[in-house]
């Protein structure tokens, strides 16, 4: 090369995040062949490349490309060039340290010696270098976002391999990639694990990722190369329950795992990352953000997988690794029954309702008529529900739209039919009986010390304005206004709102305004 390549790496906790040239140089191929596997997001790097490689294509590179189509002919699956690029070194040699399958397969071997050499005469290295600062901006805001990470002892002392010197984590920022990867190439001394991630939007010119989705891709990808040799094991014993993959085969399929074998192993590696976000981010936000939407995709088998996982982290000194659980993993499958299947299956359908394109905004509640307002009658402190009733009835005068509306309690709410009415319900979960009944099916919980949507917010004094549907016909709106104590509603409309699905604040100050999106069929808070 021209010039040697500027390395773009951070290190948290023994986890190197960095910028990786080989799989920038891979997408900068594709830009300049335009092969539309690139992703969607604005992002001006992409116009950074198509002008400064605008006469790259008279390249024989390209001519190759033109004869052998890189996705159905050269590759088969979105992530076998990743691996590809992973197997080579910086100056696009194939790696003498791990086995290259790649290097047997002469079409590959000709893409390899041809990106070689476009990359030198095109003096590739210095267009990378000349964006060193887009890379560290968006290592820097990445790592930021990431405050306690400690993925990498987290999830060995988890498994119970703390003390392996071999394993190496990775996390590649992948600019213009489109999805999130998660290869492990292992060699004599151990395994190097990568999360290749791409980003989810831009915010002033800076790609920016999702948290979330990396947590979960970490500990699922990385949790691999524990739990599947253990399961491999006693493999034997896993092959006796191959009946219970009959119930989710359809969907396990379409998910790219076409055998009992494989199912098993990624229902295990994903109950660990649920169990690792339990551990870090509370119970109640794993099973809001992290379960639910698998469990919408039919990964059933997470119920009994949980159940058992927290019974290895409470009998650790007897189950010193995830290896010696794994006769306790076996017996949890062994005790399945239709029984059970069929109750986790009509939990899953339960979980995807209202079904839905969009739900309605916090304000679309006074667009509609034959609004019904309903108030608690159960809550605590009595003085803040008094407060926020009279609050209720002098707010409801002065809105044209509900001054025609009836208040009515909780509890005579439960006993009528409300399929015909647009409702607005206020009060706290825990003091009005009908929130209590149909709040549950909504992407937030309230807690007396926190509230959790996508995020958890700790603390005392919020409300939260919620769009819905009436629960007895989606076709109607349900307004929600909620929060920790009555008080924190009074003088609401104080507050900027009516936008969005749901708005938290404390103080009159808006913490998060957001929407709910499908994920696995299943509504969560974005």
């Amino acid at each position: 090369m021209k010039n040697k390549y500027k390395e773009c790496k951070l290190v948290l906790n023994g986890v190197n995040f960095s910028v990786d040239p080989r799989i920038e140089l891979f997408h900068t191929v594709e830009v300049i062949q335009g092969i539309p596997f690139v992703n969607f997001i604005e992002l001006d790097y992409k116009q950074k490349i198509a002008s400064h490689f605008q006469h790259g294509k008279t390249h024989p590179l390209f001519a190759f490309l033109d004869k052998n189509q890189l996705y159905g002919k050269l590759f088969t699956t979105i992530d076998a060039p990743i691996l590809m690029m992973l197997h080579l070194t910086n100056d696009l040699e194939w790696r003498k340290d791990v086995e290259v399958p790649e290097a047997r397969r002469p079409a590959l071997d000709s893409l390899r010696v041809l990106m070689k050499d476009f990359a030198e005469a095109s003096n590739y290295a210095g267009f990378f270098n000349s964006n060193v600062d887009l890379y560290n901006v968006s290592l820097t805001t990445l790592t930021y976002n990431l405050p306690g990470f400690d993925e990498k002892n987290r999830l060995m002392d988890y498994c119970g391999n703390r003390n392996h010197k071999g394993y190496e984590f990775n996390v590649i920022l992948n600019f213009l990639g489109w999805g999130n990867f998660g290869p492990r190439i292992f060699n004599k001394d151990g395994a190097q694990l990568y999360a290749v991630i791409a980003p989810e939007k831009t915010a002033i010119r800076v790609p920016t990722f999702d948290v979330g989705a990396l947590y979960r891709l970490l500990w699922h990808e990385f949790a691999h190369s524990f739990a599947n040799p253990a399961e491999e094991k006693i493999a034997g014993e896993f092959d006796k329950f191959e009946k219970l993959w009959e119930p989710v085969k359809e969907s396990m399929r379409a998910q790219a795992y076409h055998s009992w074998q494989s199912v098993v192993k990624e229902h295990l590696t994903e109950a660990i990352a649920c169990r690792m976000a339990a551990l870090k981010f509370g119970e109640d936000a794993a099973a809001l953000n992290y379960v639910r939407p698998q469990i919408g995709r039919r990964w059933i088998y997470l119920n009994p997988l949980l159940k058992a996982l927290k019974y290895y982290e409470a009998n650790r000194e007897v189950y010193p690794t995830l290896e010696s659980f794994m006769p306790k993993i076996a017996e949890a499958f062994q005790a399945i029954n239709q029984h059970d299947i069929d109750g986790w299956l009509a939990e899953m359908d339960a979980l995807k309702k209202p079904n839905l394109k969009a739900m309605p905004t916090v304000g679309a509640i006074y667009d509609t008529k034959n609004i019904l307002i309903i108030v608690s009658t159960g809550e605590t402190d009595r003085e803040a529900d008094r407060r926020l009733k009279d609050f209720i009835d002098n707010y409801k005068g002065r809105i044209k739209t509900l001054k025609d509306a009836a208040i009515i309690a909780d509890t005579a709410a439960l006993a009528m039919d409300l399929a015909d009415y647009n409702l607005s319900v206020w009060g706290t979960p825990s003091g009005n009986k009908f929130l209590q009944k149909h709040l549950s099916q909504i992407p937030i919980v309230v807690h007396s010390d926190k509230i959790i949507g996508e995020s958890v917010y700790e603390g005392t004094g919020y409300g939260l304005l919620i769009g819905w549907v009436n629960p007895f016909n989606p076709e109607k709106v349900m307004a929600v206004y909620t929060g920790q104590n009555p008080a924190d509603l009074i003088d609401f409309n104080r507050i900027m709102n009516g936008s969005g699905n749901y708005h938290i604040f404390k103080n009159f100050i808006t913490i998060k305004q957001s929407s709910f999106s499908k994920n696995g069929s299943v509504w969560v808070a974005k």
